[in-house]
């Protein structure tokens, strides 16, 4: 492992596995991004063979094809590859809105997310139908550094939901882990403080 078809997230700790044949003191441990061609990138130089695993710190190498080799260090001949490509992808977690808010319409409210590796832009949409479907777009491509302030709209409801997406990549993805509210609002302008009515007047209220 990994052998083919997994996806790793930058920043998350995998273990790299092997079996052996035979006495081998020490391992060397590289991948390759191109699919097996080169294997330019080094895990570690030097682990013991015997351990027949090694905890790897995902690096920010997003690729889908992308091969892990073992070597003896002893004997270069004896090594071995990952039969097929697997994935490293960022990820993204959105943060605001994530649930239980109350926001208003007309009002500027920030959407917020954390993200590893490389991302460069992301796409926002919003659902009315508690994530269903995500039919409306916020924006279609903004730069990935959080926040990004949304102009609230006239979607009054109580099942609104945040979609966060990579764009160069649908799969990387997140929503809000529950339900938030859009509501209207109203302001009384008059009378408003300081007016002085008089009995059986006649008086706007705005």
């Amino acid at each position: 492992a990994p052998n083919g078809g997994e996806v790793w997230i930058v920043g998350a700790a995998n273990n790299i596995t092997w079996t052996k044949a035979g006495t081998i003191a020490n391992v060397q441990l590289d991948y390759s991004t191109d699919g097996g061609t080169n294997y330019t990138n080094a895990i570690v130089a030097s682990t013991p063979g015997g351990s027949l695993s090694y905890a790897w710190t995902i690096p920010d190498a997003i690729s889908n094809t992308v091969k892990v080799k073992v070597t003896n260090l002893a004997d270069s001949s004896v090594a071995d590859t990952s039969d097929s490509n697997f994935a490293i992808k960022g990820s993204l977690t959105l943060t605001a809105p994530n649930g239980t808010e109350l926001w208003l319409v007309g009002e500027s409210r920030n959407i917020s997310w954390t993200k590893t590796g490389t991302i460069a832009t992301v796409k926002l949409e919003y659902s009315i139908d508690g994530g269903t479907s995500y039919p409306n777009t916020i924006i279609a491509s903004v730069s990935s550094t959080s926040p990004y302030a949304w102009t609230i709209p006239d979607a009054i409801g109580t099942q609104l939901r945040v979609r966060i997406t990579n764009t160069a990549d649908a799969t990387v993805f997140d929503t809000s882990n529950a339900n938030f509210e859009l509501a209207g609002s109203v302001t009384v302008t008059a009378p408003n403080g300081s007016e002085v009515l008089t009995v059986n007047g006649s008086q706007n209220i705005t």
